[in-house]
């Protein structure tokens, strides 16, 4: 069910991105940063990382995250 759940969740993001994220808002950066968020986690949580794809994110904290126990 969980696995479901990141699925919709990563397809919901993505769409929202790729149409909706494109027109104007009175409030810039919030939604499109908070559906990238989401899709980040849930492909981290079906196991596709695209992380490493981003640029602003630093090595530190990817070591982290990586030796970071999961739950």
């Amino acid at each position: 069910m969980k696995r479901k759940l990141a699925w919709v969740g990563a397809t919901l993001s993505a769409l929202y991105l790729l149409t909706l994220g494109i027109l104007p808002d009175p409030i810039l950066l919030i939604d499109e940063g908070i559906a990238f968020a989401i899709f980040l986690k849930c492909t981290q949580s079906l196991g596709y990382d695209f992380m490493k794809y981003i640029p602003f994110f630093r090595k530190k904290l990817r070591a982290r995250l990586a030796r970071s126990p999961k739950s």
